[in-house]
């Protein structure tokens, strides 16, 4: 194939695995078609022999792969510690509700949005409007507000 350089089919090899990240979207494969584009323009730039222009590949496509999946595993890491889905306490600390029964003990039944929690407060009559300031499992600590 002396008619095309090895430049043109290292970029041509590195359009092609772009183009098959975005069919497969693994978000793997990108990172080998740039190392395949670098590895055009450094040939395009200086003729290198074809044992180095693979090492060369081989390199960059491990690098590029390792800075992505670094980057991206400490941003889902990130992502992960500001998550509140399922969260119970999160979602209901701060949240205010009436008391609708009371039990015994300081404890009663309270009515939370459409849902009746058991709550745990001082001095709590029937009416009351509380406040979540803790949740320990299923139930929740309230303060009257």
């Amino acid at each position: 194939m002396e008619w095309f350089p090895d430049w043109s089919l290292w970029l041509i090899l590195g359009f092609l695995l772009c183009i098959l990240e975005i069919i497969i979207s693994g978000v793997f494969i990108i990172w080998w078609g740039g190392a395949a584009i670098v590895v055009a323009i450094g040939v395009a730039l200086y003729p290198i022999p074809l044992s180095w222009q693979l090492s060369i590949f081989a390199i960059l496509a491990i690098i590029f792969s390792l800075i992505w999946w670094k980057y991206q595993h400490s941003k889902d890491i990130r992502d992960d510690q500001n998550n509140t889905l399922n969260a119970r306490e999160h979602n209901m600390l701060g949240v205010q509700g009436a008391i609708v029964e009371l039990l015994e003990n300081g404890i009663a039944r309270g009515k939370f949005g459409d849902t009746t929690w058991r709550v745990i407060g001082e001095n709590l009559q029937v009416g009351d409007n509380v406040q979540v300031n803790k949740v320990d499992g299923i139930t929740l600590f309230v303060d009257k507000v």
